[in-house]
């Protein structure tokens, strides 16, 4: 009975780890699929020049669906003003992501302890070249 009781106790700690292994990984997804909105967001303004409405909406509506989270809580900023080909054109993100530990209650973290901030902020070069 001794070993038994030391055998699930063993087992119930082994556990968390595979527990924070898996959440790990669903993480690193979801933070490489919102990169790869950004580099396509980063595309779309550099052909138009500038951050429009329309494809700051599009983003946060990307990375709402990909981090199941709602739009608004997405923040983007970045140049407003249309920039001709050769300007940078400086754009940052900001996403409140939760859950980083997957049992918090487990390692003793609250809940405000288990959430961080990914921020992007880069440059890209302007290819607009005005419209005719």
């Amino acid at each position: 009975m001794k070993n038994l009781l030391t055998s699930a106790a063993c087992i119930m700690i082994l556990l968390a780890f595979v527990l924070q292994f898996t959440q790990n990984q669903l993480l690193h997804n979801r933070l490489t699929a919102v990169d790869q909105a950004v580099n396509n967001f980063k595309e779309v303004v550099k052909q138009e020049g500038c951050i429009t409405e329309e494809n700051e909406k599009e983003l946060r509506r990307e990375i709402g669906r990909i981090l199941d989270c709602p739009a608004d809580t997405v923040e983007i900023g970045g140049g407003r003003e249309r920039i001709f080909r050769g300007g940078l054109i400086e754009y940052s993100v900001e996403v409140p992501i939760d859950e980083i530990v997957s049992v918090p209650f487990f390692w003793g973290i609250s809940e405000e302890e288990n959430q961080i901030n990914y921020r992007i902020l880069r440059y890209t070069t302007s290819e607009y070249i005005g419209r005719t």
